[in-house]
């Protein structure tokens, strides 16, 4: 069975053709803030004191922002830009300590993305010495970030502490907010991920060089928050609503395109992060951890070596252990929560849905068990509740588990147990719905009738309950 896919409906959220359209959050600066004043609001803004912006202009230089123990107070203003750069930079090199700065009351609108929080030299730190210098202790507050063409809010690779707090990402052509590999220890709190992920390996399609040949591909775009080899995050109160493949996706990147000069080796997983007490709108996955331990990266040409391999076929290892997804409320999507990773808790939450072809929980990976003999390990599944319509099981184990305790959940107002499913459906390659050949001029052909590939209804479980 396959769910249409269907297109995403902008939000607008303020920004105009012209401008901000509606009240502009000025309020009082932060105490001896500089003002950066409308006759530098074309310029390139590099930011070392305390400063705030006039809410009357709109800054299209982008801002970047290098020293420790400042506030950048943008009053509301709009800081705009097309498809490249980065809107709002907080930088320092890698052999520099940096921390304590706030970011607040900012309007991005563009760019490739909206704000950015890295080290410069990052790729090249030897294991062992990535924390032995510092980017922490940054906070983002009450901000919109609009239509990025790429990354929402992106925290890179060894930065560390950072709280994202009252933001709108919004439009973002790939995830909203990225935690890169070796980022940790951030809080992710009250913030709404609206409509993003449709052009990155989005439905639109794209042209792919796949091994000297160009192919078309149609994808599943991405999900609202990446986890990508990040650990210790705290994820809470947060709104998920229309993003193109799900809400939250943890894992870890198996090493791809190392030829190329952004490789960097990924050296860290995405263990013991805690995602509690948001909600999830529709879609097709709400929580999907080890999202690509059973996905095909054969064209993602991974450095990491894999643990099956065959023609055009490749499955590497991803890791992704020890989280807990706690007290969240899922309103319909295809698949609540998806454990592809050992050691994960998945209590006390909520899953609702319309009809029996949506699924609360499902535990399991397929080729890792396979080939290594190796299924998911010690998930515990307690305390849950669906009221998902039609379906008096809801959760449901794959391809052998083990270690899985399963406790006081219920279904539509009864007891039930976790029970064998099926094998779930996916696509040919690791975030792809459709590969085919270009047009003979070299350009997209016509979208085909994509769709995401979902399990439907299942029957009941004989003495599941």
């Amino acid at each position: 069975m396959k769910r249409s896919l269907g297109v995403a409906v902008a939000l607008v959220l303020g920004v105009g053709a012209c401008g901000w359209v509606g009240p502009r959050p000025a309020g009082n600066p932060p105490a001896g803030s500089v003002l950066i004043e409308c006759d530098h609001a074309a310029a390139p803004l590099v930011i070392a004191v305390t400063s705030h912006l006039d809410p009357a202009c709109d800054y299209t230089g982008g801002v970047t922002i290098t020293a420790s123990d400042i506030t950048f107070d943008c009053q509301g203003a709009v800081i705009r830009g097309t498809t490249s750069g980065t809107g709002i930079t907080i930088v320092s090199p890698v052999d520099v300590d940096m921390s304590n700065v706030t970011v607040q009351n900012c309007r991005t609108a563009g760019f490739l993305n909206g704000i950015r929080m890295t080290r410069t030299g990052f790729r090249d730190l030897a294991a062992g010495v990535e924390y032995e210098h510092h980017l922490r202790d940054i906070v983002i507050k009450d901000t919109s970030v609009v239509g990025s063409r790429g990354v929402g809010v992106y925290v890179d690779a060894y930065v560390t502490r950072v709280t994202l707090t009252g933001l709108i990402v919004s439009g973002a052509g790939s995830t909203g907010i990225y935690l890169e590999t070796g980022s940790r220890e951030n809080t992710v709190a009250g913030n709404s991920f609206i409509n993003n992920g449709f052009v990155e390996n989005g439905p639109g399609g794209s042209l792919y060089d796949f091994g000297g040949t160009t192919l078309a591909f149609w994808g599943t775009g991405r999900e609202g928050l990446a986890i990508d080899g990040s650990s210790n995050n705290v994820v809470r109160d947060n709104w998920f609503h229309g993003n193109s493949a799900g809400g939250i996706f943890l894992y870890t990147n198996c090493g791809e395109y190392p030829d190329r000069t952004r490789y960097f080796e990924r050296r860290y997983p995405s263990d013991r992060n805690v995602i509690t007490n948001n909600v999830f709108d529709s879609g097709w996955t709400g929580v999907w951890v080890g999202s690509r331990m059973g996905e095909n990266v054969f064209p993602m040409e991974c450095s990491n070596v894999p643990y099956f391999e065959a023609p055009v076929t490749q499955y590497t290892l991803d890791r992704a252990a020890d989280n807990v997804i706690r007290g969240n409320q899922f309103n319909g999507p295809d698949y609540g929560v998806r454990v592809e990773d050992d050691g994960t808790q998945v209590l006390d939450n909520l899953f609702l849905g319309p009809d029996a072809g949506h699924h609360a929980i499902v535990v399991g990976t397929p080729y890792r068990t396979q080939y290594l003999s190796d299924p998911v390990h010690n998930t515990r599944i307690q305390g849950n509740k669906s009221e998902i319509v039609g379906n008096p099981n809801p959760f449901r184990w794959v391809h052998g588990v083990d270690g899985l305790v399963d406790l006081d959940n219920t279904a539509l107002g009864l007891p039930t147990a976790i029970c064998e499913g099926v094998t779930l459906p996916r696509g040919p390659f690791v975030m792809a719905l459709e590969v085919g050949l270009p047009n003979p001029d070299g350009s997209i052909p016509p979208r085909p009738d994509l769709a995401f590939p979902v399990l439907g209804p299942l029957p009941p479980c004989v003495g599941a309950t």
